[in-house]
C-alpha cells in the first residue's frame, strides 16, 4: 500500500516538473473573464397631474373665444361668500335670476326700487364681472298688484268722451282741430300713448275745438302735456271765459279744467302753448262720466309743480306760501318729488334749528266754510324716521298737530300720504305752517291740499294745482295707461343700468300651438300679458325693441338687444316662428335660447346642432342664456356639456358669439331641484362636478394650455 502511494507521488512531480519546462519555452497569455453584465431598468416617468386651480376658467374660455357667464340670485349674494370665489374665477358675466325682473323693480304703488338689485350689481362689478339685463319683457313675475290697481280705475274704452274723432292723433293728423303753430309729432318717447302727438311749433301755438255740447251742462277738459324745451307754459281759454294757467315741465302731466258752455256757439277749449309742447289724449268729459275722469275737480293744493328747483324767494313771490323762516334751509328740489319732478325741501340736517319754528313755511291761505270739516292732507318723507308738526291758522288762533301726539304718521324715509282733519267754526279762510326744525334730518314735502273731509281721501299720484295738474292716471283708456307704464319701465331701466346685452322680451311665444302669447294660451298663477293691452302681442314685442334701441341712442349706451325663448332645440315649429320673427326686425340683434334640457329627451345632441344651425343663419348674435342639464348620470352630463360647448364654437362664427350662461351656480339653489343635478357644483363646500372638470379640460385644450402641474 505504502508503495503504490510514493510511486505515485514521483509520477505527479514529474508531471508538474514537465510543465513548467514547456511554460518557460513558449508563454500563453490567459485572457481574464469579465464579469456577466445585468441589464439596466430605467426609472418610470412620473405620473402626470391635472392641476384644475392652474388657471382661471373664466380666462380659459375668453382665450377659447367664449364668454362665460351665470345666474345667481340675492339670497345666494346675501349668504354665501364662496359665492365671491366662485364669480372671480370662473365667471366673466352675471345674470340676475330675479331681481331685476319688473316685480324685483316695481313696487305695489308704482315706485321704482333699485336697492336689491344696485347691491348685487356693485357686488358683481367688484368680483370683476359684467352685467347681462334680464328682462324687460315677459308675462311673469310682473308687479301685477300695481298693475291690476291701474286697470281697476282705469276706462275701458272712449264712449264717454265727447271728442269721438282723433282724440289721441293716432291718425297721424290734426283732424277735428283748428290748428295754429301746431304740427303732428311722432315719436317713441315723447308722445303719452300710442305713435302720434301734436307738436307746438312756435311761441303762442294755439290748438282748438269746437265740440258738440249742451249750454249750461258742466264739463271736464282734460289732456296730457309735457315739454321738449326746459320749461313752458300753457294757457287754457274755456267756453265760460275762463283763461288758466300753468307751467309745463319735461315730464308727462295731466291737465284738466271744469267748464260750463253759457250757449251753443261758444267754443269747447283753446289750448295756447309755448314752443315745444306736446300735447296728447284730448278728453271732453260730462260731469261724472269717464272712470274718473269726469270728476269733480279737486279742492285747491301746491304741487310745486309750477315753480322751478332754486331757492325760498320763489316761494314767497309766487303767492303760494306768505312766510318763510330760515330761507337758506328751504328750497324747491328736484332732488325727489311723490307727483311730477319738484317737491318742497327742509333742510335741518346741520342741526340748525334750536326750536321747529326756525324752518317754516306757511301757506297762503285758503276759501273755507264756516261749520264745514276741512281735511289737510301732503305727502312727506325725510332722509331718516322722524317727528313733524304743523299747524292750522284760522278762526283767529293756531291749532298745532303734530306726528308726536299722534295727528298723523311719523314721517319715514319713503313718501307717505299725511292729513289731519279741522272743522271751521267761523271765518273763511284757513292757512297752515310745516316746521322743518323738529329734528335734525331733511325733511321733504310735495302735493299739499285742502279738500272738503265729505270727500274721499286722495289717491296716490293725484296733485291738484292750477289747472288741477297731476299724474293720476285714473280714467284714462286702459290700454293708453299700460301703455304708458310699460314704456315707462323700459326707458328707466335702460337708463339706470349698464349692462352689455338685455333679454328685452323673454318667452315670446307659445309652445301648442305656436304662436304669440296671448290671454288664452297662457296660464299660470302670476300671468300678466303685455300684449292684451297693445294692438297685439306682436306688436308689444315691436315696441319693446324699439323702446330699447331708442332708450339705448338716448342715453349713449350700446348692448346686445335679445329675443329670449326656451324650447327651441325641442320643438321645430317653435323654432321656426322664433327665426321668422327675428329676420323682420332688425332692431333684434341677439337670439337667445334658454337651453333647460333633460338628457331622457331622445335625439337630443341632434336637436341641439339644428337649433344652433338655425339660430347662427338669422345673422344675429347667438347666446346659450339659461343653461342647465337635468341628469341621473354625471359622467354622461359632463359630456353632453362638453359637447354643447364644442358645437357651439364650431357653430357660431366668433363675430357672432354672446356667450354661454349657465342657469344657477350650485345644485341645491337651482330652480328644478337638486335632485335633477342640473349645475356645476354641488354640496355645501361648492365641489366642482364632473362637469365642470370637463369643461375646463376642453376649453384648456381649445386655447392650447397645458393643464398639468410643473
Amino acid at each position: 500500500m505504502r508503495m503504490k502511494k510514493i510511486g505515485t507521488l514521483v509520477l505527479l512531480s514529474t508531471l508538474v516538473l514537465a510543465a513548467v519546462s514547456c511554460g518557460k519555452e513558449d508563454p500563453t497569455p490567459i485572457t481574464p473573464q469579465k464579469p456577466e453584465e445585468k441589464p439596466v431598468t430605467p426609472d418610470p416617468p412620473a405620473q402626470k397631474v391635472v392641476d384644475y386651480d392652474k388657471y382661471n376658467l373664466k380666462d380659459v374660455a375668453a382665450k377659447a373665444g367664449l364668454k362665460l357667464g351665470v345666474s345667481f340670485t340675492y339670497w345666494e349674494y346675501r349668504n354665501n361668500a364662496k359665492v365671491a370665489d366662485i364669480l372671480k374665477r370662473d365667471f366673466a358675466a352675471v345674470t340676475f335670476g330675479n331681481e331685476m325682473k319688473h316685480d324685483g323693480i316695481v313696487q305695489a304703488d308704482g315706485a321704482y326700487n333699485f336697492t336689491n338689485a344696485e347691491a348685487m350689481a356693485g357686488w358683481a362689478k367688484a368680483c370683476g364681472t359684467e352685467l347681462f339685463g334680464h328682462t324687460l319683457g315677459w308675462h311673469s313675475q310682473q308687479q301685477r298688484a300695481y298693475l291690476n290697481n291701474l286697470i281697476s280705475k282705469a276706462a275701458t274704452d272712449n264712449n264717454a268722451s265727447l271728442l269721438q274723432r282723433n282724440w289721441n292723433f293716432e291718425a297721424g293728423t290734426l283732424d277735428g282741430f283748428t290748428a295754429e303753430g301746431f304740427e303732428i309729432f311722432q315719436s317713441l318717447y315723447d308722445v303719452f300713448a300710442g305713435d302720434y302727438a301734436a307738436k307746438a311749433v312756435s311761441e303762442g301755438a294755439a290748438l282748438t275745438v269746437d265740440a258738440a255740447v249742451e249750454a249750461g251742462k258742466p264739463y271736464v277738459f282734460s289732456f296730457w302735456a309735457k315739454t321738449l324745451a326746459k320749461e313752458g307754459t300753457l294757457y287754457v281759454a274755456s267756453g265760460d271765459g275762463q283763461s288758466l294757467q300753468a307751467g309745463v315741465k319735461g315730464q308727462w302731466h295731466k291737465y284738466s279744467v271744469p267748464f260750463t258752455l253759457e250757449s251753443l256757439g261758444d267754443f269747447a277749449f283753446r289750448i295756447t302753448a309755448s314752443k315745444d309742447v306736446v300735447i296728447d289724449n284730448i278728453r271732453i268729459l260730462g260731469e261724472g262720466e269717464g272712470g274718473g275722469g269726469g270728476q269733480e275737480p279737486a279742492a285747491e293744493g301746491i304741487d310745486f309743480e309750477s315753480l322751478t328747483a332754486g331757492g325760498a324767494g320763489q316761494l314767497t313771490s309766487s303767492g303760494l306760501f306768505v312766510q318763510v323762516n330760515g330761507p337758506d334751509h328751504v328750497s324747491v328740489t328736484n332732488e325727489t318729488a311723490h307727483g311730477g319732478s319738484l317737491a318742497l325741501k327742509m333742510d335741518n340736517s346741520s342741526g340748525y334749528a334750536k326750536d321747529s319754528w326756525d324752518i317754516q313755511v306757511v301757506t297762503k291761505s285758503f276759501p273755507v266754510t264756516p261749520g264745514t270739516t276741512y281735511r289737510i292732507s301732503w305727502y312727506a318723507k325725510a332722509g331718516q324716521a322722524a317727528d313733524f308738526q304743523i299747524d292750522i291758522r284760522g278762526d283767529g288762533d293756531v291749532k298745532y298737530r303734530s306726528s308726536t301726539w299722534g295727528a298723523f304718521p311719523k314721517m319715514g324715509v319713503d313718501w307717505t300720504y299725511q292729513s289731519v282733519e279741522y272743522t271751521v267754526e267761523s271765518g273763511n279762510s284757513l292757512s297752515f305752517a310745516f316746521y322743518g326744525g323738529v329734528e335734525a334730518v331733511t325733511y321733504y314735502l310735495d302735493d299739499i291740499q285742502i279738500a272738503p273731509a265729505t270727500k274721499a281721501a286722495p289717491a296716490a299720484g293725484d296733485v291738484p294745482p292750477a289747472l288741477n295738474s297731476g299724474f293720476s292716471l285714473d280714467g284714462e283708456l286702459v290700454n293708453d295707461v299700460i301703455g304708458y307704464v310699460y314704456r315707462d319701465w323700459v326707458y328707466t331701466m335702460v337708463a339706470h343700468f349698464d349692462v352689455y346685452g338685455w333679454d328685452v322680451v323673454n318667452e315670446t311665444f307659445a309652445d301648442w300651438p305656436v304662436e304669440f302669447r296671448t290671454a288664452g294660451n297662457t296660464t299660470g298663477d302670476n300671468v300678466f300679458v303685455w300684449g292684451r293691452y297693445f294692438k297685439s302681442t306682436k306688436d308689444w314685442v315691436d315696441k319693446a325693441f324699439a323702446y330699447a334701441t331708442d332708450a339705448l341712442a338716448r342715453n349713449g349706451k350700446t348692448a346686445v338687444l335679445y329675443l329670449n325663448d326656451y324650447n327651441l332645440e325641442t320643438i321645430d315649429a317653435k323654432r321656426k316662428a322664433y327665426c321668422d320673427y327675428v329676420q323682420g326686425n332688425p332692431q333684434v340683434t341677439g337670439v337667445g335660447t334658454q337651453m333647460h334640457l333633460d338628457m331622457s329627451t331622445p335625439d337630443l345632441e341632434n336637436k341641439i346642432v339644428a337649433s344652433l344651425r338655425d339660430l347662427q343663419a338669422t345673422g344675429r348674435i347667438v347666446r346659450i342664456s339659461e343653461l342647465d342639464i337635468k341628469c341621473t348620470d354625471r359622467t354622461a352630463q359632463a359630456a353632453l356639456y362638453k359637447f354643447i360647448f364644442q358645437k357651439y364654437l364650431e357653430i357660431v362664427p366668433a363675430s357672432q358669439r354672446g356667450g354661454i350662461t349657465i342657469w344657477g351656480i350650485n345644485d341645491k339653489d337651482s330652480w328644478v331641484k337638486e335632485e335633477n343635478m342640473p349645475l356645476l357644483y354641488q354640496g355645501v363646500n361648492y365641489a366642482r362636478k364632473p362637469a365642470w372638470e370637463t369643461l375646463y379640460l376642453y376649453l384648456c385644450e381649445v386655447a392650447g394650455l397645458d393643464t398639468y402641474k410643473e
